[in-house]
């Protein structure tokens, strides 16, 4: 058994044997893959243990994605296409919102935070864009606002939707997928298979160490 102590903030302070380098930096690639997942798995352990407690980011806790999926469906559809089509229109072109260059468009990330409590959205912010210049800097457009613990936040990349999408018809299952594969991609951080209704296709997690089942 490989025992790991979690502070209450998420910082691992021991492994509790020494089967791999403690410092990632001296670690093989797959053992980097095998310790992440360890470790993931040792902080939503942590965060189950105690609920509390901030160990993990509301984003990677599942039950707060499940909270946010239900003020979705008490979300009255013609708020959501007045809300989100500034979202649409990004995802489809987010160098309408840049002014710099060169941008490497690989990095770019289009976000939106929305800001939901008791089963019903309150606020959706305005697009932000996250990007790096070919000289690796990072920028950032649009505001950050925050809603500690009482918020959804939206990143994916520039998206090429199909001919004859229909945003009233289509956009709103678009949405709904991308959080439910964020939770698909908890568990697959941590190594494990989702639960079912959680093994969908589509964009969650942009940076997860998975083992390939579904990964994005």
């Amino acid at each position: 058994m490989h025992k790991i102590e979690v502070s209450f903030d998420g910082e691992i302070i021991l492994h509790g044997n020494d089967d791999y380098p403690y410092q990632p930096q001296e670690r093989s690639e797959e053992e980097q893959r095998i310790m992440t997942q360890v470790e993931a798995r040792a902080r939503f352990a942590a965060q189950q243990e105690f609920p509390d407690a901030d160990i993990l980011s509301p984003m990677w806790r599942p039950e707060h994605i499940k909270a946010g999926i239900e003020a979705f469906s008490n979300y009255p559809m013609e708020e959501f296409l007045d809300d989100f089509r500034e979202y649409y229109d990004a995802l489809r072109n987010p160098m309408q919102y840049i002014d710099d260059s060169p941008v490497d468009k690989e990095s770019i990330i289009v976000n939106v935070i929305v800001h939901f409590n008791d089963g019903e959205v309150l606020d959706v912010s305005d697009v932000g864009i996250h990007y790096k210049l070919t000289d690796g800097s990072e920028h950032r457009t649009g505001p950050l606002p925050s809603y500690p613990n009482k918020e959804l936040i939206f990143a994916m990349p520039e998206l090429e939707f199909a001919d004859g999408f229909e945003y009233e018809e289509e956009f709103a299952d678009v949405i709904m997928s991308h959080l439910m594969a964020q939770i698909r991609d908890i568990y697959l951080n941590m190594g494990e298979d989702p639960p079912a209704e959680y093994r969908v296709e589509g964009i969650g997690k942009l940076n997860i160490v998975g083992d390939g089942i579904g990964a994005t």
